[in-house]
């Protein structure tokens, strides 16, 4: 009885009580959104939900779910009745219709049952796709239609679909003509995440790289690479990184070009790159050459700081205060956040002033983590570099909250396991509750993953998504492994985030004294023992 009571209590807290009063006091700000989403969830009536709707800023889906919850706005419950409907040959208001139309509706009906809901809809474009939907599976059909309509019916029907029906060969010209559409590139990139679309990824053999991004040109690499194909994979790596507007995107490809290459010149490079990632650090290893474009730790003074960091308002402020600071008065800015409490933001300041070529790799907060290993120490600030920055108000487009972005449903199920629960959602902005319940979440994560790349992957994607993409046959012993399972992984904010994280541990690893190998890292991911629980222990 007790233990129920304490649940109770602590789902109580959690949704410390937010009043109209408090939400229209602060400015229009990410942290106001989260106030209304707070409130949303409250015992409310319709039209105090109405008006705490009115002050949303932007569109927000997380706050728009809540609000069609309370609310009795008539317009708003017609909308959200149409988009449910599923007989759309019912359906005789226009908009009505307009809102419920999906392809994926569509898709079942018969050739017949299209061609009467074409003569109801309104638009060209849906008329298009519902006419491309009743054509028999041939590029001769599709041959007729824009690149748009032939790209949105392959990209917008289901994984089985286009299995079943739409792994055709298409010819030279044909895919190449494609490639004036934008959604190009989402077309090659489902086309390579799924191997049973096997006589598409031999058409894309055919398809230039000149109009382009650097991504869909890296892709395309890749799928040369997994036919062994290595002159092609070599040219559109060469391609991807004369492409590439990010510093981290010439580096991969230069790491894959000296892969298929075996070509040293590829690494010396690498070694140029102002950019501390996975392919950087990868080419010192193998050069025997040490980083240096680093820093561990800034000149502070004993004075009280001015702000409050955990204040998100206030964080706000500070922000906009950087982002507008002129590049020659930046240095001046970072003397004026000497104090202890301001770490965070000074190295920001200082990693801003130095154009990024220097990187800051602080170990804030270590009060907190007195009372662990250096290597769990050295994941926790890899990971609480990457999600906040070391900023304790940190709040992100999903309301992931404080140093290490533990979302809120999280905060929840972790309340009731962590000797000291948080009272309300706003306290996760202390970094002492967050690393705490951030430390409760990790050693229940590493009862399952020994590997800081999988645990990353997990962090940020869920266990039950890494545990499929393990079982998936992903980290083999075949060759370019384990660094082509580490391209492929068709989630691309896990996939990033996993790289980042990595390369952050390296450092702090190196930072804490501890002996480290990136090359060794790597290799164990083909090991399961050393890895994880979830693939055969070979």
């Amino acid at each position: 009885m007790f233990k129920l009571f304490l649940l109770l209590f602590i789902s109580a807290t959690l949704s410390a009580d937010i009043t109209l009063q408090d939400i229209k006091s602060k400015p229009a700000s990410r942290m106001k959104n989260f106030m209304i989403w707070q409130f949303l969830k409250q015992d409310i009536t319709p039209k105090e939900a109405d008006e705490a709707y009115s002050l949303v800023k932007g569109k927000n889906y997380k706050i728009y779910k809540e609000y069609i919850k309370k609310t009795d706005n008539k317009e708003i419950k017609k909308r959200i009745s149409c988009r449910g409907k599923k007989n759309l040959l019912s359906i005789k208001d226009e908009e009505c219709l307009k809102l419920a139309f999906s392809l994926y509706k569509t898709l079942p009906m018969t050739n017949k049952q299209r061609e009467l809901l074409a003569l109801k809809v309104k638009e060209k474009s849906k008329k298009e796709l519902l006419k491309i939907q009743c054509e028999p599976y041939t590029q001769e059909a599709y041959e007729k239609y824009d690149a748009n309509t032939i790209l949105t019916n392959f990209i917008s029907t289901t994984k089985k679909h286009r299995r079943e029906n739409l792994n055709i060969f298409l010819d030279e010209t044909f895919i190449n003509s494609l490639s004036s559409s934008w959604k190009i590139s989402q077309f090659v990139e489902i086309v390579l995440h799924d191997e049973h679309l096997d006589k598409l990824k031999q058409s894309l053999f055919n398809l230039r790289g000149d109009n382009l991004n650097s991504k869909t040109n890296f892709h395309l690499a890749l799928n040369h690479l997994l036919h062994n194909n290595k002159d092609g994979a070599i040219s559109f790596f060469k391609l991807s990184m004369q492409k590439a507007k990010h510093r981290i995107d010439v580096d991969k490809n230069y790491f894959w070009i000296y892969k298929v290459s075996k070509d040293k010149k590829y690494l010396d490079e690498l070694l140029k790159s102002s950019d501390i990632n996975i392919y950087t650090l990868y080419a010192h290893e193998m050069q025997n050459k040490e980083v240096d474009n680093y820093f561990s730790a800034v000149e502070t003074n004993d004075m009280k700081a001015s702000r409050d960091l955990k204040n998100p308002f206030e964080w706000k402020s500070i922000l906009k205060e950087i982002r507008e600071a002129p590049q020659d008065k930046l240095y001046e800015l970072s003397q004026e956040y000497m104090n202890q409490e301001m770490i965070p933001v000074q190295t920001m300041i200082l990693e801003r002033a130095y154009s990024y070529k220097m990187h800051g790799f602080i170990m804030p907060y270590s009060n907190y983590l007195r009372d662990i290993k250096n290597d769990e120490k050295a994941l926790v600030y890899a990971i609480m570099r990457q999600e906040s920055n070391f900023i304790p108000s940190a709040l992100s487009t999903s309301y992931a909250l404080g140093l290490m972005q533990i979302m809120p449903f999280l905060t929840d199920d972790l309340s009731k396991r962590v000797k000291e629960p948080v009272e309300s959602y706003e306290d996760m902005f202390i970094p002492k509750n967050n690393i705490n319940y951030a430390l409760k979440h990790l050693a229940w994560m590493k009862k399952s993953l020994y590997h800081p790349l999988f645990v990353a992957y997990a962090y940020n994607g869920g266990m039950g998504f890494l545990k499929r993409h393990l079982e998936s046959g992903t980290f083999s012993n075949s060759e370019y492994e384990p660094y082509l399972s580490m391209e492929l992984m068709a989630n691309n904010q896990s996939r990033e985030y996993g790289k980042k994280v990595l390369a952050n541990y390296v450092m702090y690893k190196k930072i804490l004294g501890e002996e480290v190998s990136i090359i060794h890292l790597f290799d164990r991911l083909k090991h399961p023992s050393e890895t994880d629980r979830f693939r055969e222990q070979g």
